[in-house]
């Protein structure tokens, strides 16, 4: 069991009149008449694509178990029944995902699968927990690239951008939520510079190692016995590409 941070959860999603549509690896919950239901084999090859991206980047067995994914036709309803507004949720112990499928907001990909077919590496840090994620999806919420979400939000000074982030699981959570999409961009594009870098098998390994159960100075020591390199030096050199005038 894994514990997770999930205030004001509800479940009276469990009641509620769902349609159910399997595939090989979920189960869809979605309502009668909805978009959702309109777009089901979009939804479907969307999220099998996804799965079997994740599974091969991590080099992973397929679980047993399958994801389930409830779509909300709004917000107001994905909040009444399972207590949030935000766009998705990836309920760890559930093995599910909640999420708003709207005109305005189709929210599938690899993003919150990531967050479950992960697990089996551990809970790190949200940084890298939220990097893996977005770096999966290969773009910001608006399909901008990341380094030109970032640059439009650095030197702003609500938009800080701190050392801690690598090795501090309550400094991503203090992260102002009014630039939520430019942190999630920040956290992938570091999760790819250190892909880049040091390779897919050491990223890895420092992501299964780091936890947010662990002290800063616990994580911070990872990235030496990993990388050979203190964090500090790691942010630095990762900070000075934020800062180039080209890619």
């Amino acid at each position: 069991m894994y514990n997770q941070s999930l205030p004001g959860f509800k479940t009276l999603f469990n009641s509620a009149p769902w349609v159910v549509r399997g595939s090989s690896h979920y189960q869809f919950h979605y309502f009668k008449g909805s978009l959702a239901e309109r777009e089901i084999e979009h939804i479907i090859k969307t999220q099998e694509d996804a799965f079997q991206k994740i599974l091969s980047f991590l080099e992973l067995e397929a679980p047993s178990e399958k994801i389930a994914y409830y779509f909300y036709p709004s917000i107001e309803i994905k909040e009444e029944l399972m207590g949030s507004k935000w766009f998705a949720q990836a309920i760890y112990n559930d093995f599910a995902v909640h999420t708003l499928y709207t005109e305005g907001h189709r929210v599938i990909g690899p993003h919150e699968d990531t967050h479950l077919l992960s697990l089996p590496l551990g809970l790190t840090i949200g940084f890298l927990q939220e990097g893996l994620a977005e770096y999966l999806v290969g773009h910001d919420w608006y399909g901008n690239s990341f380094l030109n979400t970032i640059r439009e939000a650095i030197g702003n000074e609500q938009f800080t951008i701190s050392p801690d982030l690598l090795t501090s699981h309550q400094s991503w959570v203090d992260t102002n939520d009014e630039y939520a999409r430019e942190y999630y961009a920040l956290a992938a594009h570091f999760s790819n510079y250190l892909i880049e870098k040091y390779g897919r098998n050491n990223y890895l390994k420092l992501y299964s190692n780091l936890s947010r159960d662990k002290s800063p100075e616990e994580n911070a020591a990872y990235y030496t016995s990993v990388f050979g390199i203190a964090y500090k030096k790691i942010f630095s050199d990762w900070y000075t590409c934020l800062q180039a005038k080209s890619d």
